[in-house]
């Protein structure tokens, strides 16, 4: 039973706990526990690099979801570059742990950062005003977590002047719930098989919200 749910920004004491809830969702090919810890810990490390905006759900005292977003083009803040250092820092023991795991893991970044310029080249979006992240334990799911962190940010890129909040999600993930908040696919990039190769998804999506209307 949830006695009390609390959303504020981002403490660096969340950062264990909500690297948890990532290694469950997305970070648990390894047969070594500690590897998809460090592993789900540089993911978060960088998807706080490339964010203006955090918000963290804490129900009963412990952090089980958290948002991102990007308004404009991020800038070199000392917030940042700590991150940056950590990504790198955690990258090191990946590496050392398990090398073949933590090229396999970095093949499927850049796979990825392809297909996501793949997909903003078919769309007339901007490169900035993005949910970087939304991330809810699974274990809090249905409470309607999600749906409070999502509009969190996206109040936030309005309050910055947005017109469009655009997010990447594929078919691995629950792509159906940001359509329930108003997103519409504006793109679509099917793997090949070297892309699949990587671990890429069956298919990759670009999805957008007017902040107009």
């Amino acid at each position: 039973m949830v006695s009390r749910v609390l959303y504020r920004p981002f403490d660096t004491e969340d950062f264990d706990a909500i690297a948890l809830i990532l290694q469950q969702l997305w970070h648990n090919n390894s047969d070594n526990d500690e590897y998809n810890r460090l592993e789900a810990a540089c993911d978060l490390a960088y998807c706080l690099s490339s964010s203006t905006f955090s918000q963290v759900a804490v129900i009963d005292g412990q952090a089980r979801g958290i948002s991102l977003a990007r308004a404009g083009q991020s800038s070199g803040t000392a917030v940042r570059e700590h991150w940056m250092d950590t990504e790198r820092a955690l990258l090191s023991q990946m590496r050392e742990l398990e090398p073949e795991s933590c090229a396999e893991y970095l093949s499927f970044v850049r796979a990825t950062i392809r297909t996501n310029n793949r997909l903003l080249e078919k769309s007339p979006l901007p490169h900035d005003n993005e949910v970087t992240l939304l991330a809810v334990d699974p274990d809090v799911h249905g409470l309607g977590v999600g749906s409070v962190l999502l509009d969190a940010a996206i109040s936030h890129l309005s309050s910055c002047g947005a017109t469009s909040a655009h997010l990447y999600t594929d078919s691995n993930c629950s792509w159906k719930f940001y359509e329930l908040h108003g997103f519409k696919r504006t793109a679509t990039h099917r793997a090949n098989r070297e892309e699949r190769r990587h671990a890429m998804p069956r298919e990759s999506f670009l999805y957008e919200l007017d902040l107009t209307v």
